[in-house]
């Protein structure tokens, strides 16, 4: 049983771990099913466009069709073949490759073909000859999909140079050959690359923690569970006439495969928006992540992200937003559908999906259910690191600067990146105006040496950037590269379309891309543009089995955590927590640590309830906290199950020596209240530096924001429509004090 939020390094963000932001990606797939990925190694190709060409005192003037198909179809994975478009007409060249088995690639598995372009000045000059790209399965002789590559992939495989590229989809029908369709302009030649098909095999599915938005009943039953409409801008009510959310019980209902959808009628002033309970009404911990599955007849992309937000609510108050590439998750699904999400810092009980904007992509869009599961869903079981020792590290890396072009450019402390240290760093500078690379390349520190990377792994870096966070601007600098452990080059990704962006809670960012080949090293290359300086730091290079987010179940929790607490009373530590409900639940362990690097060690030990429906209170006081020799400690709760199944809670952490504060308090009278005229709010506790008062409607709309000051006893709430509303105090950094629910019309 699993209740909490997994550990991690990081105490103080242990409820959070990665956010990704990329076309990978419901079972939770964080390995391979025992399979070795599939190539087009057989030598079964079949191409209906022979090379031909014209020459003059042998040099080839005109040329198309496909030279050397056979190469994309033998043994060496660094053979290619090459795809001429014509130059007299519009050309289309098409190249079919067999696979390398005799079951062929199963539905859920990423089909593709690894492309590469020349690096010649003609081939250049000639990139907008390059016309659609489709990616075909086929089984039997049959047609079972056609993909086309969208022309930001496109792009992002022309600026790549000559650096193998991956393109693929993840498949929806199984299929025994591949066939990839490029498409030229007339008058205008350009040449292709064509390594090598391949099928890297579905992954395994697993169920994670968490709650959906599914309930019982049907019809007028649900209404109680989601909150749908619009969100108009004040004034332009009328604005807001047939737009907002169709079948919005659909979202909530115990059936998954229904969906509510957004009205394809939206405009700037009328978002739609949709919020949904969360099963049992429960709340999940902080640390879980929110979000949607979504489907619709497009593609998401990282734009799309621009005109979404998703907010979580507490009783009805909201916690925190997400909105764009910078912090929403987008993972597409083999089925057509995509789930978008991201990590929380606070529980939550309902999530809210909100259309910002009038994208296309985004009309009709379908919302099959929201979710809050735990971290592990977003994290693999392997991860290989550069984590060399500091003796070790120096010879673990390489590094190449174009010092030639671009006198400025550098690499500092390359080892930093190399070794043991997680809080060490290389620093990566190309200056404004230059067009110029830098590239660091890191070895993996995998048992036994050699490929440590497995095929279908992620292979990445963790990294930062000096000047804001990393987003799809900065990744058109950047190129992932792969190496064996011979040395030879494997494969590549570059761009935002390409690479995968996930957000750590420290501000630091893993890039990233999915691999078909194993491998030994990664490689980072950061290219200058005119007007634009990047400045990175480098961490190190990482690989792991974390490979998208698809869950085969979401489990209810069996313990429902609500709260958990530390505070310095009479020389100790005293730590509280409390639980809603319990499910075969055994024992609590307290544990304690200093922090840095120093492990999570028992304190004590409570035993649980058992089963309970009823809320539930806990007391452990560490009589041994003031011993420890240090100003700040750190604990967390682990949750034992009658099976033996453990997990932990968020890490919390306590000023030594330290008196809590006694807590803030507000109390409205009368409530209910006949109208908002006679409303009072009285205050005790306050914060010295003041904050403000904040009332929102059932909806979760802010309509009335209030400054109030450390001397404030009285505050008069200002007129509200008859409504249930719910009152918060922050404190001057925006943090939820506490909360009181109002009725304003006698309900």
């Amino acid at each position: 049983m699993q209740v909490f939020t997994s550990p991690s390094v990081s105490y103080l963000f242990a409820q959070f771990r990665t956010l990704l932001v990329g076309a990978i990606i419901l079972s939770l797939g964080i390995g391979h099913a025992g399979a070795a990925p599939i190539y087009s190694n057989n030598g079964q190709v079949y191409t209906p466009n022979p090379y031909s060409y014209t020459s003059f005192a042998g040099i080839i003037l005109t040329e198309s069709g496909i030279r050397y198909p056979e190469r994309a179809a033998d043994s060496d994975l660094k053979n290619y073949a090459i795809v001429n478009s014509g130059l007299s007409v519009a050309s289309v060249m098409r190249l079919q490759l067999g696979l390398n088995t005799t079951t062929g690639g199963k539905a859920g598995d990423r089909a593709g073909v690894l492309v590469g372009t020349f690096n010649t000045l003609g081939n250049a000059l000639n990139i907008n000859a390059l016309g659609a790209i489709t990616l075909r399965t086929y089984s039997g002789g049959l047609l079972r999909e056609a993909k086309i590559v969208s022309a930001e992939v496109a792009r992002d495989i022309l600026l790549n140079n000559e650096r193998p590229t991956q393109l693929e989809f993840i498949a929806g029908q199984n299929f025994d050959r591949i066939d990839i369709e490029v498409g030229g302009l007339a008058g205008v030649s350009y040449k292709l690359k064509v390594y090598y098909a391949y099928v890297v095999p579905a992954l395994v599915k697993r169920p994670v923690r968490g709650l959906a938005s599914r309930f019982a009943g049907s019809g007028t039953a649900l209404d109680s569970y989601y909150r749908a409409g619009v969100s108009p801008t004040p004034g332009i009510v009328s604005a807001c006439l047939n737009t907002g959310v169709l079948a919005p019980g659909n979202a909530v209902s115990s059936d998954m495969t229904d969906y509510a959808s957004f009205a394809s009628t939206a405009t700037v002033a009328c978002p739609a928006a949709l919020a949904v309970k969360l099963e049992g009404m429960r709340t999940a911990p902080a640390g879980y992540y929110a979000g949607f599955v979504v489907g619709g007849a497009g593609v998401l992309d990282l734009n799309a992200l621009s005109g979404i937000r998703l907010t979580t609510y507490r009783n009805g108050v909201p916690q925190e937003s997400a909105t764009g590439q910078g912090l929403l998750d987008l993972k597409l699904l083999p089925d057509g559908q995509s789930q978008v999400s991201f990590p929380t810092t606070q529980a939550f009980d309902e999530v809210r999906i909100e259309r910002l904007g009038t994208l296309s992509v985004l009309d009709n869009l379908k919302i099959y259910y929201g979710f809050g599961v735990e971290p592990t869903a977003f994290q693999g079981t392997t991860r290989i690191l550069s984590n060399f020792g500091m003796t070790t590290a120096p010879s673990k890396y390489s590094v190449n600067v174009n010092a030639g072009v671009c006198a400025a450019c550098s690499i500092t402390n390359a080892a930093g990146a190399a070794d043991n240290d997680a809080s060490t760093k290389a620093v990566l500078n190309v200056p404004v105006g230059v067009l110029s690379n830098v590239e660091l390349k890191l070895d993996l520190n995998g048992a036994g040496g050699g490929n440590v990377g497995v095929a279908g792994y992620r292979a990445g870096m963790v990294i930062s950037n000096n000047q804001g966070l990393v987003d799809a601007g900065v990744l058109q600098n950047l190129t992932l590269t792969t190496y064996d452990a011979s040395g030879n080059l494997l494969e590549s990704a570059s761009g935002a379309s390409l690479l995968g962006l996930n957000l750590l809670p420290d501000g630091k960012q893993e890039v990233s891309f999915l691999t078909t080949q194993d491998f030994a090293s990664v490689q980072l290359s950061v290219t200058g543009v005119l007007g634009a300086a990047l400045n990175l730091s480098v961490y190190q290079a990482f690989a792991d089995n974390f490979a998208g987010a698809q869950f085969a179940n979401i489990t209810p929790l069996p313990v429902e955590l609500t709260a958990f607490k530390g505070r310095w009373t009479n020389g100790a530590a005293e730590l509280s927590w409390n639980t809603a409900s319990e499910k075969n639940s055994s024992y609590f362990l307290v544990e304690r640590s200093t922090g840095g690097d120093a492990t999570f060690r028992s304190v004590g030990q409570v035993n649980a309830a058992g089963n309970s429906s009823s809320p539930l209170n806990y007391k452990l006081r560490d009589a041994e906290a003031s011993a420890q020799g240090v100003s700040m400690l750190y604990y967390r709760l682990r949750q034992v199950d009658l099976d033996g199944k453990q997990v932990f809670s968020q890490v919390i952490s306590l000023a030594v020596g330290k008196q809590e504060a006694v807590a803030p308090q507000l109390e409205l009278y009368p409530n209910p209240a006949p109208d908002a005229q006679a409303v009072m709010v009285h205050f005790t506790n306050l914060p010295t530096t003041g904050g403000t008062v904040q009332t929102y409607s059932q909806l979760g709309q802010l309509v009335s924001q209030l400054p109030v000051t450390g001397a404030t006893a009285n505050l008069a709430l200002p007129a509200l429509t008859p409504g249930l509303y719910h009152v918060v105090l922050r404190d001057a950094a925006g943090q939820s004090l506490t909360t009181q629910r109002l009725v304003v019309g006698g309900r």
